[in-house]
């Protein structure tokens, strides 16, 4: 556990305050049951490209490490907080019934995402993409998914890609400077209303429940590279049946066989009329990137979300 900890003060100020607590007694406390943590069945090595997965009522998740024999204990304790901070559940009453896939391209992934329902009854899910890969990317991750639970203005979302962005370049040592993510924030009403905050992240996608299909771009630079820069908003409106489709850029710049990337009108053309719920839409886009590429030998993280938002009648 000592060795893993020093691997997050090689990249991290551990003593760098977030509203009001020490960043290295945040990142202690999260890790000091790894070693007691059992990995599940759909988290334990297997075949690459394997899913393994858990479902609930409104939620379908499926996860692939690509694991390897003989894994160093370092790294093993690594994959078990990168899983340990994967949600496992869509809270009761939330307004979006979700669906979502990570597969790692080694060990560990850059690649996070969750979601949660916010003291004020707002709901809260975000998806970000760490430069690089690995072990440094993996525990970068870690550190962006400590920060958003503890920053105080959860609820404004141009406020939280502002402190999250000051609070992760203000805290990286120097000579990681290059170290940033992307990464897509929204924060959601029950009546529908919602704002996001998208830093250099590519470009989501809303299928509005009439089949039109609409882009949710960047409005902000990449979280850790300018921690001075402040965050915009966008303001949208969600309604009962409309789907968004949260990725990284592992998903359109997977590279098929004959070399050609996955793109995101592929993307585009799954996330029509025929695709109903978030399992399905899921479920028929990794058919569709596996079919491009060999999930054996990925060249990045392959990770995406699908939410619908509910109607009032849906349990």
């Amino acid at each position: 556990m000592r060795r893993l900890l020093d691997d997050f003060a090689t990249l991290f100020d551990l003593d760098t305050v977030v509203a009001g607590d020490r960043l290295g007694d945040l990142v202690l406390r999260t890790i000091a049951d790894l070693e007691d943590l059992a990995l599940p069945d759909w988290g334990s090595a297997g075949p690459p490209g394997e899913l393994r997965s858990v479902r609930g009522s409104s939620l379908d998740f499926h996860y692939a490490p690509h694991l390897f024999p003989g894994m160093e204990t370092r790294l093993r304790l690594a994959h078990k907080l990168q899983f340990h901070m994967l949600p496992r559940s869509v809270p009761p009453g939330a307004p979006l019934s979700i669906a979502a896939v990570l597969e790692s391209y080694c060990h560990l992934s850059g690649d996070l995402f969750g979601w949660e329902t916010l003291a004020d009854g707002q709901f809260l899910i975000w998806i970000v993409d760490v430069s690089g890969h690995g072990v440094r990317a993996g525990l970068a991750s870690a550190v962006l998914r400590v920060l958003v639970d503890h920053l105080r203005r959860r609820g404004q979302v141009d406020s939280l890609v502002a402190e999250l962005n000051g609070t992760f370049g203000g805290c990286l040592r120097e000579d990681k400077s290059n170290l940033f993510a992307t990464g897509f924030f929204l924060v959601l009403s029950g009546d529908g209303s919602a704002s996001y905050a998208s830093a250099g992240h590519p470009p989501m996608l809303l299928r509005r429940a009439s089949g039109s299909i609409e882009e949710l771009g960047s409005n902000g630079l990449p979280i850790g590279m300018f921690p001075d820069c402040r965050a915009a908003a966008t303001r949208i409106r969600l309604a009962p049946g409309d789907v968004l489709l949260l990725y990284t850029d592992g998903v359109v710049e997977t590279v098929g066989k004959d070399g050609e990337l996955f793109g995101v009108d592929r993307v585009r053309s799954i996330l029509g009329p025929d695709v109903d719920g978030p399992r399905s839409l899921t479920a028929e886009l990794y058919r569709s990137i596996a079919d491009h590429q060999d999930m054996a030998h990925l060249n990045d993280d392959v990770t995406f979300v699908a939410a619908r938002m509910r109607a009032d009648r849906e349990p």
